[in-house]
């Protein structure tokens, strides 16, 4: 019995990991880590026209009437860029001169523009659907733009799609990169892409029709959206980043133009390496020193690791180590336990209380 408490005590803590949020947490920190240590450049496909402090402060008036995103939409037109997002709301009217002119501007784009919807909770519980007003859908696509925010205040998945009030509607990333289904799971989005590779021109520029801004966007997929502080479009994103809304949008359609729709091992590969290191451990754990034990479970989780590391940067997939790190910490702590002789430190304790009561009492 004495040679299997070691594994006893692992499946114990594991256990217990599994009623907590241990794995979980750990698991978010070692992915976040190794995408600290990639780093990939964004294809340059996707630019984010930014509607910034510089814009804000040139037009001098905010909200913007309609009419500037239609004289936009109309730029970009006659230059010949056709696939272009607004990550703006519409779902409300304004001046009906300046709708009437969107609603032009859209037309003449061909009915390509993808205009944004989202859902958003209200009071008591109700849920409140935002979409484009019915004169923009009928010139327009719609494409959702909520993200979901992890427990820990971060962003790391992403949808193809949602539905939204019983109906179906693609993710914003998904339009513009060209690939949505109500089928496809959600993902983790790539942040080893760095967003400050993503190209961004200034919405003013673009406005003004400055002939080098227009020229960077052809052939390009545009995403129009608010990146000035004051908006308050703002996502936390791993590794301390914070990220504009449509810099996320970018970011996931990077994801997946890239081929890098990350998604997690099965449950199956992560038991069988526990299965492999606990067989390990079965078979060396009376052969070989504790010093030896220790530096063979030290050298067991880097090489773990290491594979997924060079998982994650060569395929979409991402290998789950924390229950193995967390079994690899409790075999470190049996090693150490065992090599201390626990039970013969307590009766050593246990003799010297008697000692000093006895004397005590004498």
């Amino acid at each position: 019995m004495k040679n299997y408490r070691p594994h006893i005590l692992v499946a114990a803590v594991l256990g217990i990991a599994l009623l907590t949020n241990w794995p979980g947490t750990l698991r978010n920190a070692l992915v976040d880590w190794r995408f600290a240590w990639q780093s990939r450049a964004a294809t340059g496909d996707v630019v984010v026209v930014a509607i910034d402090a510089r814009s804000i402060e040139a037009i001098g008036v905010w909200p913007w009437p309609r009419r500037l995103h239609a004289e936009l939409l109309q730029g970009l037109d006659g230059a010949g860029i056709s696939d272009v997002a607004f990550d703006v709301d519409f779902a409300t009217p304004s001046d009906p001169a300046s709708d009437r002119t969107f609603v032009d501007a859209l037309h003449g784009a061909g009915g390509s523009t993808v205009l944004p919807a989202f859902k958003q909770p209200g009071a008591e519980g109700a849920t409140y659907y935002n979409r484009p007003l019915p004169q923009f859908r009928g010139e327009s696509w719609t494409a959702v733009v909520n993200v979901a925010v992890e427990p820990d205040g971060l962003v790391r998945r992403y949808e193809f799609g949602q539905e939204l009030d019983a109906e179906f509607l693609p993710s914003m990333g998904a339009v513009l990169a060209g690939r949505f289904d109500a089928k496809s799971p959600s993902f983790l989005i790539d942040f080893s892409i760095r967003s400050a590779t993503i190209p961004k021109v200034s919405f003013i520029d673009v406005l003004r029709g400055d002939a080098a801004t227009l020229d960077r966007l052809k052939g390009k997929k545009v995403i129009i959206g608010g990146t000035a502080l004051e908006l308050g479009d703002r996502f936390s994103t791993p590794n301390g980043g914070i990220v504009s809304g449509p810099v996320l949008q970018a970011l996931a359609a990077e994801s997946i133009l890239q081929g890098r729709v990350l998604h997690w091992t099965s449950g199956a590969v992560t038991l069988a390496c526990l299965a492999m290191l606990v067989l390990v451990m079965m078979l060396t754990w009376r052969r070989f020193s504790a010093g030896a034990r220790a530096v063979a479970l030290c050298l067991c989780g880097l090489a773990f690791e290491a594979i997924a590391f060079a998982l994650q940067a060569s395929y979409p997939l991402v290998l789950d180590t924390s229950l193995i790190h967390i079994a690899i910490a409790t075999y470190l702590a049996a090693v150490a336990l065992d090599e201390i002789g626990i039970r013969a430190l307590l009766g050593r304790i246990a003799e010297s209380r008697f000692q000093r009561i006895a004397m005590s009492l004498g």
